[in-house]
């Protein structure tokens, strides 16, 4: 395995138990906590379901990139797909949640581990990137979740 895909694997392992060890430790009183407020109000709970969302469709995305495809449509529309199926997703249990994370991240890091190094630059149409290299996607995939993570910190402690 390339150092690329080896330092991407690393990095996405090692994400994924600070991402469940992040809501590990999350008290009860705190799941509630409105994170986002747009369109729908978003909680902690609904952030985790997001991320399980996000788990599941983007490794997917890569995969059909693999395969010969080109990524999503041009139309689509990321606020639209996420105010559909984050909210789906939310209805799930904290613990189904946790445990559906820990397995496709798993599987995510499988993925890449099966991958040749230029199977990276691939490139295909991403939600939120545009065109772009399966690389940024992958990411992409643990630089979201800090960023909502931060959010989370800052709701829970009031700022």
């Amino acid at each position: 395995m390339s150092k690329d895909l080896q330092n991407i694997a690393d990095k996405l392992e090692k994400e994924g138990h600070k991402t469940l060890d992040f809501f590990a430790g999350i008290e009860e009183a705190q799941w509630p906590a409105v994170v986002y407020s747009d369109d729908q109000d978003w909680t902690v709970h609904h952030l985790l379901a997001h991320f399980v969302e996000v788990e599941e469709s983007i490794p997917r995305l890569i995969r059909s990139i693999l395969d010969g495809g080109s990524g999503v449509s041009e139309d689509f529309d990321i606020d639209r797909h996420n105010q559909k199926h984050t909210p789906q997703m939310a209805e799930n249990s904290r613990q189904f949640l946790l445990e559906e994370f820990k397995r496709l991240r798993r599987e995510t890091v499988e993925l890449v581990n099966g991958m040749q190094e230029s199977d990276l630059e691939l490139e295909g149409r991403h939600p939120f990137l545009e065109v772009t290299a399966i690389k940024e996607m992958l990411k992409l995939m643990y630089i979201h979740l800090n960023m909502h993570m931060r959010d989370i910190k800052r709701v829970l402690r009031g700022s």
